[in-house]
C-alpha cells in the first residue's frame, strides 16, 4: 500500500504560503497608538514612514527627534522652518501640492524622496489629515513599498476626507516606477516657490487656528506671543483677505470666486469689530461665518 504523501505534502505548502506571506517585503499600514506630543494626527505608515500635521514649534521636533526622524518632507504652502530642524539634524524638503491631487512630476518626486532620502522620514501637511497622508502615500508606492490598497487603508486610518477626491485618485492609480524615472530628479528643494495666492492661503490658515485657539482658552493673548492679542489676529485675518482680493486668480476665476471673496471678507470684518468691542459671543457666531465662507469657496474652487 502506498504512502499516502499528500497527506503530509498539503499541510507543508499551506505552511509555507502562510510563512512567505507573513514575511513579504509590503509592509502594512499601521495602527499603532503612536506617543503623545505636539504633532496632530501623527501616524505610521510603516517601518520608518510617518505622516502628520505640521511641526511649528522646537517641542515639535523634539518629538520627532524621539521618534528617530532623519527627513521631513512638507507638502504644504509654506515650507518648514530650517532652523527649528537644524539643531536635530533633520533634513528639510518641501513638495508641496494642492488638495485637487498630486500631478505626475510631484508623484515621481515623493518617492525619489522616500526611496533616496534618510529614514525615518516624517511627510507632513498643515493639519495632517488630507495632502500628507496620499502625498506619504503616493511616494511610497512609487518607491515599492506599499500597494494601493493599503494606501486607501491608511488613508482612512488618517481620516482623509473623502470630497477630495483628486488625493484618493491619486493613491489609487499610482503606481511603482522604475530607477530610471526616479534618477531623473536632480533636485529635491528645501524651499519649493509657490504663487502669491497660495502663499497668502497656507498664512490666512493658520492665523484662523490661532484665532480659534485664542477663543478656546478665555480670548487670552499666547504668552510666548504677546503681540498676537484676538484684535490684531482677527485684523491680519481681515486684511490678508482684502490683499487678496487683489490677486490676479480672482480675475482669472471670474465673478462667482469674487463674490464669495467678498463674503469673506465681509465675515472676517465683523469679526474684528466683535473681538475689537469684546462681544465675544457674537463673535463666536461671526467666525462661524468665516469658516463657512471658506468652506464654500473651497468646496467650489480649490
Amino acid at each position: 500500500m502506498m504512502f499516502p504523501y499528500r497527506l503530509i505534502w498539503f499541510p507543508i505548502v499551506f505552511i509555507l504560503t502562510l510563512l512567505v506571506a507573513c514575511s513579504s517585503n509590503t509592509p502594512r499600514a499601521s495602527t499603532t497608538t503612536l506617543p503623545d506630543g505636539p504633532i496632530h494626527n501623527l501616524h505610521q505608515l510603516s517601518e520608518g514612514l510617518y505622516s502628520g500635521g505640521e511641526p511649528p514649534t522646537n517641542a515639535h521636533y523634539a518629538q520627532l527627534a524621539d521618534l528617530g526622524i532623519r527627513t521631513v518632507v512638507s507638502v504644504d504652502a509654506i515650507a518648514p522652518n530650517p532652523e527649528l530642524a537644524e539643531p536635530y539634524g533633520i533634513r528639510i524638503v518641501h513638495l508641496p501640492i494642492g488638495y485637487d491631487g498630486i500631478d505626475e512630476q510631484r508623484a515621481i518626486e515623493l518617492a525619489a524622496a522616500i526611496q533616496t532620502l534618510e529614514h525615518p522620514i516624517y511627510v507632513h501637511c498643515h493639519h495632517g489629515k488630507h495632502r500628507g497622508p496620499a502625498a506619504l502615500c503616493v511616494g511610497a508606492i512609487g518607491a515599492g513599498l506599499i500597494t494601493n490598497d493599503q494606501a486607501q487603508e491608511f488613508m482612512q486610518t488618517t481620516g482623509t476626507s473623502p470630497k477630495y477626491t483628486g488625493l484618493w485618485e491619486a493613491a489609487r492609480i499610482a503606481q511603482p516606477l522604475d530607477d530610471s524615472t526616479l534618477a531623473r530628479v536632480d533636485e529635491l528643494p528645501e524651499r519649493a516657490p509657490v504663487s502669491s495666492f497660495v502663499d497668502s492661503m497656507g498664512h490666512l490658515d493658520r492665523l484662523h487656528d490661532r484665532l480659534w485657539d485664542m477663543s478656546e482658552d478665555d480670548w487670552k493673548t499666547p504668552e510666548d506671543h504677546p503681540d498676537l492679542s484676538p484684535t490684531a489676529v482677527s485684523g491680519q485675518i481681515h486684511d490678508l483677505l482684502r490683499a487678496m482680493l487683489e490677486d490676479d486668480i480672482i480675475t482669472q476665476e471670474g465673478q462667482g470666486m469674487h463674490t464669495m471673496m467678498i463674503t469673506s471678507i465681509n465675515a472676517a470684518a465683523q469679526v474684528e469689530r466683535d473681538i475689537d468691542s469684546g462681544r465675544f459671543s457674537e463673535a463666536y457666531r461671526s467666525m462661524d461665518a468665516l469658516h463657512q465662507s471658506c468652506v464654500d469657496c473651497h468646496d467650489k474652487y480649490r
